[in-house]
């Protein structure tokens, strides 16, 4: 476990030297500067936040080549015992963000609070679970940076995880539900549930106490503060021995529960899983809950389940059937299988067909800051605005207007640059 870090401010503050920072108001920003490179892998910190719970977290952002205009953000959190490196040398996520445009964000816990396995995000506890605090929140902070980086459509941010992973993507979608387009939690488990809800006996088949469905239901509406459907994939191993089956059936039932579906009137289609790496699907079946008829409609609940072997070739793994299927980009590693059904192509299959369809999100321009963000500069230097872009819904660019105040670099400390544009319908974006 590595101490937290003093944020940067922090550390300017004791240093000789003090540098000015521009801040785009209203947003949180990068830790570290540069621009971004297009096919590159960028390492950034989040700092400590004043907010309860909030610590500093490294993460990666991988950018293909030649991406223009807007595009998807996908975060994707690592499981226990497991690093952001592991989600991007094992998962075939890169290979996935290449293929279908979008930016992947990789968070890692970086340090933490409590008794945990090792790098668990703590999904079980008060601290972590509730919008304002703690790693929800600091999750939101780092997407919310990208997008003070990079020109991030807003009806695409989707959030995905392994396991505590899985688990923290299904807190981060009902904590901030009036963020995120589509949530997918692969190993996870319901919001609100314990420790107790893991199997940790070292044996298979495991066991674990999990919450009844109407209670699970019950903590998401009270953690609700936006009416938006997030639509949800849960993919499980029926034979997984750490987060033990009926955890998926459970998950699944109750988000259509908390969005107002009945669980018993079943799954409008089931089909078998596609695509698969290797031959064997494991016997692993699709099916989509309180869905549009047509077959490529949106869903309120999707699920992926299948009988995934125990053993895998990694000596890191603990044989237990609990791992992410990267298929023929993946790689057999830390918890990651290459054989089977295709995780990343599954998720993004269910991503691209369920953008976030509320006008406000969908309809307003968006705005990305340019050059470093944010901007040091030694005290007394000049300072020249590096400017930002901006683009309406149909990807269109727009004019920017830029209000830096009395910016003087003579006076040391923080300093903020607000941007702002406005599209043919009047909607305006301000950063």
């Amino acid at each position: 476990m590595r101490a937290a870090q003093a944020s940067p401010a922090t550390r300017a503050a004791r240093a000789p030297g003090r540098s000015l920072r521009r801040a785009a108001a209203g947003l949180l920003l990068a830790l570290l500067a540069g621009a971004a490179q297009a096919g590159t892998l960028e390492t950034l910190r989040l700092p400590a936040q004043d907010y309860p719970g909030g610590r500093e977290r490294e993460y990666k952002v991988y950018l293909p080549d030649g991406l223009a205009g807007p595009a998807p953000l996908v975060m994707a959190l690592h499981g226990c015992r497991q690093t952001h490196d592991d989600v991007l040398a094992d998962w075939g996520l890169r290979a996935a963000a290449d293929r279908h445009r979008f930016i992947l964000v990789a968070p890692f816990i970086t340090s933490y609070d409590g008794w945990r396995n090792p790098n668990c995000w703590g999904f079980w506890m008060a601290g972590h679970r509730h919008q304002g605090r703690g790693e929800p929140e600091d999750l939101h902070r780092i997407a919310r940076e990208v997008e003070a980086r990079h020109a991030i459509d807003p009806a695409r941010r989707y959030i995905l995880g392994l396991s505590s992973g899985g688990a923290m993507s299904v807190v981060a979608a009902i904590t901030h539900n009036e963020y995120w387009a589509a949530a997918a939690s692969v190993a996870g488990l319901g919001y609100g549930e314990d420790a107790a809800a893991v199997s940790l006996s070292g044996r298979c088949p495991g066991s674990a106490r999990l919450h009844p469905v109407e209670r699970v239901a019950a903590d998401m509406r009270a953690e609700l503060d936006d009416a938006y459907p997030i639509p949800l994939l849960v993919i499980q191993n029926e034979a997984d021995c750490t987060v033990v089956q009926p955890a998926g059936r459970i998950l699944r039932d109750a988000h259509l529960t908390a969005f107002g579906a009945d669980p018993r009137a079943g799954p409008v289609s089931v089909a078998p899983c596609a695509p698969v790496f290797g031959g064997d699907d494991y016997r692993c079946r699709h099916a989509r809950h309180a869905a549009e008829a047509a077959a490529g409609g949106r869903s309120l609940v999707e699920t992926v389940f299948y009988h995934g072997p125990l053993v895998t070739p990694s000596a890191r793994d603990e044989d237990h059937g609990h791992y992410w299927i990267g298929g023929e980009h993946g790689a057999d590693g830390a918890y990651a299988l290459r054989a089977g059904p295709v995780h990343p192509e599954i998720v993004w299959d269910f991503f691209v067909r369920h953008p976030r369809t509320d006008a406000e999100a969908a309809d307003r321009p968006r705005l990305a800051i340019a050059g470093d963000n944010p901007l040091r500069l030694p005290q007394g230097a000049p300072f020249a605005d590096p400017g930002a872009r901006a683009w309406d819904a149909a990807g269109e660019a727009l004019a920017v207007s830029a209000d830096c105040g009395a910016l003087d670099t003579a006076r040391p400390g923080s300093h903020a640059c607000s941007y702002r544009a406005v599209d043919a319908g009047g909607r305006a974006v301000i950063h």
